[in-house]
């Protein structure tokens, strides 16, 4: 079993690139996925009305006809001369504004607006019946997880996610250093930079790191779970086993987490007894 994991643990570093590929590090657009979803638990069906519809002018009958011998009828954005004029206030829209509004484009998110999202959402993902309810509430928890609400902060977080995939790891924390330096309340910035530590071969500087997410985001299920494999990497394995049960409290459909229970119980509670 020994032998086992630790052959499973020497591989962490292939496997922790593939996953640092995965996830959705590059994510710079608004927050819709958590937006929708959290929105759609609250739709209700939309009732019927009985009130007669109401009609413009244009649409009452007999609206088209014309009187003999009457002035004809001037469009609102007509002059006397038959010249356009311009349009009405209500129809000063450009072509991008009524892009964005087909898009569905929501604001960016303020500070205030992520740890209510995100706290309802974890509090959904605990009540997930199986994987398949699970799934889209955990991508709209990894999409928030990734949007900072500043522009400069995302694009260097994803500028540090490219360099790490090119086997750049100095550039990547050079990065990453500055990111924590301008907004060290951001849990992901910490999150990330201890992802890039690992594959640096830096635990000691991924646990510290990994804690720091933590301390921001105590339900940061990805970051509980990581912190138990490198603590297992260090040896502590009994805080190792309770991190990963920690992170199944959070979010009960991690293989990751619970393979490593499944790992660590027999041996580190039996070594109590």
């Amino acid at each position: 079993m020994a032998t086992c994991r630790a052959n499973v643990l020497f591989t962490f570093g292939a496997l922790a690139i593939a996953g640092f590929l995965a996830l959705p590090w590059l994510v710079t657009a608004p927050p819709a996925l958590a937006q929708v979803y959290l929105d759609s638990l609250g739709d209700d069906e939309p009732e019927e009305s009985d009130e007669p519809a109401l009609h413009g002018p244009e649409d009452a009958p007999g609206a088209e006809e014309e009187t003999p011998g009457a002035e004809p009828l001037l469009r609102p954005d007509t002059k006397g001369s038959g010249e356009e004029a311009a349009p009405p206030q209500s129809a000063e829209e450009t072509k991008q504004d009524k892009l964005d509004l087909e898009l569905g484009n929501v604001p960016l998110i303020t500070p205030l607006d992520r740890p209510k999202m995100l706290a309802e959402l974890y509090e959904q993902l605990g009540k997930a019946r199986n994987i398949y309810d699970a799934e889209p509430i955990m991508k709209a928890i990894e999409e928030l997880w990734t949007v900072s609400g500043s522009d400069t902060v995302d694009l260097l977080m994803s500028r540090a996610t490219q360099f790490a995939s090119e086997a750049d790891l100095e550039l990547s924390l050079a990065v990453l250093d500055a990111v924590v330096d301008i907004a060290p309340e951001e849990a992901e910035a910490w999150y990330l930079r201890a992802k890039v530590n690992v594959l640096a071969g830096k635990p000691e500087r991924a646990l510290a790191d990994l804690r720091r997410a933590l301390n921001l985001d105590p339900k940061h299920y990805r970051a509980i779970s990581d912190l138990g494999i490198v603590l297992e990497q260090l040896g502590a394995k009994k805080e190792a086993l309770e991190a990963y049960r920690r992170a199944l409290a959070v979010n009960p459909f991690m293989e990751d987490a619970r393979q490593g229970v499944e790992a660590l119980a027999r041996e580190v509670e039996g070594q109590d007894i």
